[in-house]
């Protein structure tokens, strides 16, 4: 018998997702292990000698572990090796670095009974005998295949992560899930920590499908948005077409921190999806405040909030296995308790993260119906973890009357944002020509489908349009779009010296004062 460090186990397993299954697959595999930034960290207290850990092996060989440079806490990948060597791990060094993250991973369970001493015996967390794994690791001479080709395209100045070899996910061991293993206050620790180190952001591109694209969330960050969402993407499609995965989703280094957002209706779809992903982004969300036909017809979304049991199994299939936390975003019911419980539901599966549209899936128009911020109040009291506020997000005012009024984490906002990618900036005035050909310059950079760039030159050209209204039926004639003609549009609406604020006639009524006390009034030229 030997004594652990408690604080350095815990530290440990409360940082990684950490799972005897997975590693088991890893060593069976004889890879060899590539690790980046690598700290010291023995697991064990200095006063152990080490060489007495298996008789008969005098080497003294290290567990060490460090996370993936940030923003990727949780992540497993790269994060293992063996002191000295040239990597190549023989079966014994694999065996002893195994053996000892296995038993770490017992410690931390007994340590909840305050035990404080373990051995290598077999026990019901399925440590393995000395001569059982070496059977195992000697009769595996796979390797480990190289990085999916087919993730290259996902994020060219980004680094490539390795695959991981098939996991048998229905005996998977999550010590960090949300399987009893880890206290509630536990998870809502992590959930902190991980949003922390994110560095808070509470000005974030809300999804947009076809609209929160790379080019635009860089747009966004560009002009004062800390955090921005993907688009939502179809986990069965996104599974099952590379085409589709190319086209809809592409990141880069600068595109942090990031939500990649899925809709689906089966848990092991949209694993799958997500474990394309998780190495690039910062959260895995799942769609379930969609209101439009589509969802209904696709099942997915909002039309959700009447199943229940089947939104746990999605949030709880993603918490258990991926390496990065889970988030949700959600509308809410007509009565505020069924939204409380559906809220303190998704915290319990495993949710780190809530997005709250103040809006029921039947309140569709944002221009002629407030959101309801006392909800999102009620729900952010609620909880224990991070929770964003969407809806009435219009300019900064709002943006700090929401967060004042709801006490939220952050703020998200989607149509105003599509007027006015400046908006987080707080500027009153923009020349919606400079923003174009911001944008269509990143357009070049990071190549997205043509309907998208038309939407977004539509939309931040919205109020130039509708003073030159001949411009607009030009550019609605125009079957194919170039650069080269949408360039030479700006330049013209430009030469005719027009320059409006982007709300100018086009925000809600003037109210004296909304629900909340706030006053709601268009901006001023």
């Amino acid at each position: 018998m030997y004594m652990v460090n408690k604080a350095k186990v815990y530290n440990m397993v409360g940082h990684y997702n950490l799972c005897a299954d997975l590693v088991e697959q890893i060593f069976n595999a004889q890879t060899n292990l590539v690790v980046d930034n690598l700290v010291e960290d023995d697991l064990f207290d200095d006063t152990n000698d080490k060489s007495e850990m298996f008789e008969g092996d005098s080497r003294k060989i290290k567990l060490k572990l460090t996370p993936t440079v940030p923003p990727h806490p949780f992540c497993l990948q790269n994060s293992l090796a063996v002191a000295g060597g040239d990597g190549r791990l023989s079966p014994s060094r694999r065996l002893i670095l195994l053996m000892r993250f296995i038993s770490a991973v017992n410690f931390y369970l007994f340590a909840k009974l305050e035990l404080h001493h373990l051995s290598f015996k077999p026990n019901n967390t399925a440590l393995m005998t000395f001569s059982t794994l070496n059977q195992t690791l000697t009769s595996s001479p796979t390797t480990m295949a190289d990085a999916d080709s087919e993730d290259d395209h996902l994020c060219s100045e980004s680094a490539e992560t390795s695959a991981s070899p098939p996991l048998n996910h229905e005996s998977l061991f999550l010590v960090s899930s949300s399987n009893g293993y880890l206290t509630r206050e536990d998870r809502i620790e992590r959930a902190w920590s991980h949003w922390k180190k994110l560095g808070e952001p509470k000005l974030i591109v809300a999804p947009m499908v076809d609209n929160s694209e790379l080019p635009f969330r860089i747009l966004c960050r560009n002009h004062g948005a800390e955090a921005a969402y993907t688009p939502m993407l179809h986990s069965r499609i996104f599974s099952e077409n590379e085409k589709y995965r190319s086209q809809e989703f592409t990141t880069c280094k600068e595109d942090r921190p990031l939500f990649i957002q899925f809709c689906a209706n089966d848990p092991d779809t949209l694993l799958e999806a997500a474990r394309r992903v998780e190495a690039y982004c910062d959260y895995v969300d799942i769609n379930l405040g969609c209101p439009q036909r589509i969802a209904r017809r696709g099942n997915y979304g909002a039309f959700l909030m009447d199943k229940l049991p089947l939104v746990k199994s999605l949030v709880e299939k993603l918490s258990q296995n991926l390496t990065v936390p889970v988030s949700c975003k959600i509308r809410i019911f007509p009565e505020l308790q069924d939204t409380l419980n559906y809220a303190k539901m998704l915290e319990d599966a495993g949710c780190s993260l809530l997005a709250v549209h103040g809006r029921t899936k039947e309140e569709k128009d944002g221009k002629k119906i407030r959101a309801n911020w006392d909800a999102i109040k009620a729900v952010k009291k609620a909880l224990g973890i991070p929770v964003l506020a969407n809806g009435n997000i219009r300019d900064m005012d709002d943006v700090q009357n929401c967060l004042d009024y709801t006490g939220a984490d952050g703020v998200l906002s989607a149509e105003s944002l599509l007027e006015n990618p400046d908006l987080f900036s707080g500027s009153r005035k923009i020349d919606q020509g400079e923003l174009v050909v911001e944008y269509l310059k990143l357009c070049e950079k990071y190549p997205v489908p043509w309907r998208m760039i038309r939407s977004h030159v539509h939309k931040m050209l919205g109020e130039w349009f509708r003073v030159h209204p001949h411009v607009r039926e030009d550019f609605n004639k125009q079957s194919k779009l170039s650069f080269e003609f949408l360039y030479d549009m700006v330049n013209r609406l430009q030469d005719l010296g027009v320059m409006k604020p982007v709300y100018e006639g086009s925000c809600l009524e003037t109210v004296s004062k909304d629900e909340h006390g706030v006053e709601a009034q268009c901006l001023q030229s």
